[in-house]
């Protein structure tokens, strides 16, 4: 954007810091921050008669529609400006003024009987981004990633019991029901029944437990029907372990031969 018409005086737009003031225990200090927008505020006339003191010498020619018209198109042409919502560029040579703006306000008053037009035009600073365009230089194949082959892991070695598949043995003997029913009639819970030699050795079980042989129970639960279940255990004849090495935190019962 040219100004026709340079105004009488001008405020010079002037860089403003974003400093920022903290108070602290030793006192306030300063941060400096980034510089502010700068705004600029233009008061004159666009002519619509032919004067020796217009930088563009445009008023009152054919490009402009002729005198009676040339201050009405550059209104307009200005009015279009701020409806693009664009920012201009603004330059003043004369005091040395070249910088990207936006429109704030824009005020335009006809001047009485010589077609002239005052106004007076509001603007901010514009910083126009700068974006850095990188030149590729060549395809880039999109990384696929590498999935190991999925190997099952290995089968727990199965149980074997001397009562395997024997009707009325290990754990469908009628032993095996009996302290099944007082568990559940105690509020107890089993935690441990038949173990395989591999997990039994894994558990520091014993060599010949009767875990091994689908005769025995580890059971857990609340400390005064456990005192209970180890009771009704000795009662019966049952093999029971319990408030002893190993077995402050469970019943052991089983009912092995031995």
């Amino acid at each position: 954007m040219q100004i026709p018409i340079l105004p009488s005086e001008i405020d010079i737009p002037q860089t403003l810091m974003a400093n920022e003031t903290f108070s602290t225990v030793n006192g306030e200090i300063q941060l400096i921050g980034v510089s502010k927008v700068r705004k600029i505020t233009i008061t004159s006339f666009f002519p619509d008669n032919p004067y020796s003191f217009d930088k563009t010498g445009q008023a009152g020619f054919e490009g402009w529609g002729g005198q009676g018209a040339a201050a009405k198109k550059r209104v307009e042409e200005l009015q279009r400006w701020i409806k693009r919502r664009i920012p201009i560029r603004l330059r003043i040579p004369y005091y040395d003024i070249n910088m990207g703006v936006t429109i704030d306000n824009f005020t335009p008053k006809v001047k009485g009987g010589s077609g002239d037009i005052d106004y007076t035009l509001e603007m901010t600073e514009f910083v126009f981004p700068q974006l850095k365009v990188q030149k590729a230089t060549g395809r880039v194949k999109p990384t696929v990633p590498k999935f190991e082959k999925y190997v099952p892991p290995p089968k727990e070695e199965s149980k074997k019991s001397s009562n395997k598949g024997k009707p009325g043995k290990g754990y469908d003997s009628p032993q095996a029901k009996a302290v099944r029913e007082q568990v559940k009639k105690l509020g107890l819970r089993i935690s441990s029944a038949g173990r395989s030699a591999k997990r039994n050795k894994e558990i520091g079980g014993a060599k010949a437990s009767a875990h091994l042989t689908d005769e025995a129970y580890d059971v857990v639960g609340n400390a005064k029907k456990l005192d209970e279940l180890a009771a009704w255990g000795r009662k019966k004849g049952y093999f029971v372990l319990w408030r002893t090495k190993g077995h402050y935190d469970h019943v052991h019962i089983d009912w092995k031969k031995r």
